[in-house]
């Protein structure tokens, strides 16, 4: 899911941090995260013995994959060969795999709260709902909408409380489509392209008015021990914070997931997360996120989880619940 401070948590203005330090978190974050997605492509495409079985066992289970490429939005896939439930939600990191073709899929938050502290403001803010449809066009590709759902902003100068700005109402409306590369029905490994474009809802505060896009590219790899991780990159084209020109912001992230022992069903998630532009009136973001989700039955998944701020531009925390489902 997109984070709620990209649609205007953070459109007070703030005093950015310097320029230099900016540019030296951006080159860091940005070698440290392309060459660990680089490194984990080359591992996936050359099927290394640690993650997968031996060749003889990979033929074997490639030979016997059903075919579903004749499937789509008018010719739906059978119940019985859908593949595995992977919402992109609790975390950042988005699934590599697709919707399997003519069927629907539902992700949303039941709610939502951030609290930035930053440039002495105190920025709060709460959502409830952020519903995303998804439906399968294809065996490899799937449309997605997502409305950002009713949130309340209060802005706040810290040394006399007074506000400096509030905004409700409903936040901006996201139209993406994903494109399955690789893995949607079996491996270990899968990549996916995400292209994306927002429609501002123009509500102050909570939206800046303007059409943005980018594009968000997620690489999920199984590795023993159930443990599975994901590394995406992502490129934005955005709105500057204090004119109307558009600037590059790059997003990287890492994170890891494993069941967790005796309890059927649950799982956590440990991730990594960096947003960094070339717009110096607005500051990087560097989180720390968690998560936990629980499985029920093969179409449902209810989540929750705490994100926490490792910058002074970062919301602090985080706080979110959530459901998927599909039909």
């Amino acid at each position: 899911m997109r984070p709620i401070f990209f649609g205007g948590i953070l459109l007070h203005r703030v005093k950015a941090e310097s320029a230099g330090r900016a540019f030296a978190a951006f080159h860091r974050q940005a070698m440290k995260y392309a060459a660990a997605f680089l490194a984990c492509g080359l591992l996936a495409a050359t099927a290394s013995p640690v993650l997968a079985e031996d060749d003889a066992a990979a033929d074997m289970s490639a030979s016997t994959s059903p075919d579903k490429s004749g499937y789509s939005i008018f010719n739906p896939t059978p119940d019985s060969l859908m593949r595995s439930f992977a919402p992109d939600r609790p975390p950042k990191a988005n699934s590599a795999t697709t919707v399997d073709a003519g069927h629907f899929q539902l992700e949303t938050d039941l709610v939502n709260y951030s609290f930035t502290n930053y440039a002495g403001l105190t920025t709060r803010t709460y959502q409830a709902l952020d519903p995303v449809w998804k439906l399968g066009l294809t065996n490899w590709v799937d449309l997605e909408l997502e409305f950002e759902g009713y949130q309340n902003a209060t802005i706040r100068d810290n040394a006399t409380g007074a506000l400096v700005a509030r905004g409700f109402g409903f936040g901006d409306v996201l139209l993406r489509t994903k494109i399955n590369v690789f893995g949607n029905d079996g491996g270990n490994a899968a990549l996916a392209v995400i292209p994306y474009v927002k429609l501002p809802s123009g509500t102050p505060v909570i939206s800046n008015g303007a059409v943005e896009g980018g594009v968000i590219a997620p690489l999920t790899i199984s590795l023993p021990q159930d443990f599975s991780t994901t590394f995406q990159t992502e490129f934005d084209a955005l709105k500057d914070a204090d004119d109307s020109r558009r600037h590059a912001n790059f997003a990287n992230l890492a994170n890891i997931g494993h069941p967790v022992p005796g309890i059927e069903g649950l799982a956590g998630v440990l991730e990594i997360f960096a947003s960094v532009g070339t717009d110096r009136a607005t500051p990087p973001i560097y989180t720390l996120d968690t998560a936990l989700t629980y499985t029920i039955g093969k179409n449902t998944q209810l989540d929750a989880g705490i994100d926490f701020g490792l910058n002074k531009a970062a919301p602090r925390e985080q706080i979110f619940a959530g459901v998927s489902t599909r039909f």
